[in-house]
């Protein structure tokens, strides 16, 4: 019998080991909207940053990286000053990783790690609690050492997919596609909506992300605009106050960054406007604030303010491609309540 019980510990241990971080792809707060935005700070980010600071009553979440579109977010004030004004405005501020990549090696995980939380710190003053990897893609052993420094994994429950020019053949058909999307989805009315973005693209900025903000009907059924931690009632709880892991085993692995240096006018740089065409003569696609009294849910034509001549190819090459995962957590849970279940009713 006291061999028995032994193999029921040990079976019990080796189950609780598989029960660790999850990824969070929903809300648990009724009536929230958490609108998340990937990639940035980029040149569209502070164009987006002011419009939602107007809005007065929206927060949303931005995960940021460091060096991932050019010119790179660690090298341009204007960047960094729309994080720093989001992050005053009360916005949530959380890491996308500092290369948009995970490394398979622990260390340099965790080096990344380190450097994305010191760039966010120096600009906001605040370290993220709050992660997502990359294309939303963490292995289980990726997961487990974010759970062991700890960070929230967020992923998502709504993907308005607006990355994805080649699916929907251009720009504007993109739009269309997202939008009818949101439609579909914001018709179930749902406890809760998680929604991915990305800030680095203009039409988000300009057409997709108004549109849920001021012509959805959202609000007025009642749902609110919250950040990730808000709409998972953790909203005291999306910095840390120090660094939860040690840095005894990386002195010499993290990139110091200073606040004054490498810093560039994107105005003035060739390399990062040598495709840019100025479109800015033609009428917005979306004029924020709309001060019309009747919601027109309708798609909304696009003419974009500034574009890559080969748009296309950069942004499909360098936004997040996110793919949806399925969350095996609540397998996990059901096998270990099941075991403990079967093992202690005899």
């Amino acid at each position: 019998m006291k061999m028995f019980n032994y193999i029921k510990l040990f079976i019990l241990v080796a189950l609780s080991s598989l029960v660790h971080s999850e990824f969070i792809y929903s809300c648990t707060e009724d009536k929230t909207i958490a609108l998340t935005f990937d990639d940035g700070p980029h040149r569209y980010t502070k164009k987006l940053v002011d419009y939602l600071v107007d809005q007065g009553d929206i927060k949303v979440t931005f995960f940021h990286v460091g060096r991932f579109h050019y010119p790179f977010a660690i090298d341009v004030q204007e960047f960094q000053d729309a994080m720093k004004k989001a992050h005053d405005n009360g916005f949530q501020i959380a890491s996308h990783t500092y290369e948009h990549k995970i490394s398979e090696d622990p260390i340099e995980f965790k080096k990344a790690l380190h450097t994305m939380d010191d760039f966010i710190n120096k600009v906001t003053g605040d370290r993220p609690r709050y992660f997502r990897a990359p294309k939303g893609h963490c292995k289980e052993k990726c997961l487990k050492q974010l759970d062991e420094w700890d960070y929230r994994v967020i992923q998502w429950d709504t993907d308005t997919n607006d990355w994805d020019y080649e699916t929907s053949g251009s720009i504007e058909q993109r739009i269309e596609d997202s939008i009818n999307y949101l439609k579909k989805e914001f018709a179930k009315e749902k406890k809760s909506y998680l929604i991915l973005m990305h800030d680095s693209l203009n039409h988000t900025v300009n057409t997709i992300a108004p549109w849920i903000i001021e012509k959805s009907g959202m609000k007025e059924k009642g749902y609110r605009f919250v950040t990730v931690a808000e709409c998972l009632g953790d909203k005291t709880s999306m910095y840390r106050s120090r660094k939860s892991y040690s840095d005894s085993d990386d002195n010499n692995t993290s990139k110091k960054i200073s606040q004054d240096e490498n810093k560039i006018d994107i105005t003035k740089d060739n390399r990062s406007n040598d495709n840019i065409k100025n479109n800015s003569t033609t009428k917005d696609i979306f004029t924020p604030n709309d001060t019309s009294t009747t919601k027109d849910t309708s798609t909304p034509k696009v003419t974009t303010e500034f574009q890559y001549d080969n748009e296309d190819n950069y942004n499909s090459l360098n936004s997040g491609v996110l793919t949806k995962l399925k969350s095996i957590s609540f397998l996990f849970y059901f096998i270990v309540s099941l075991t403990i279940y079967l093992l202690f009713s005899f």
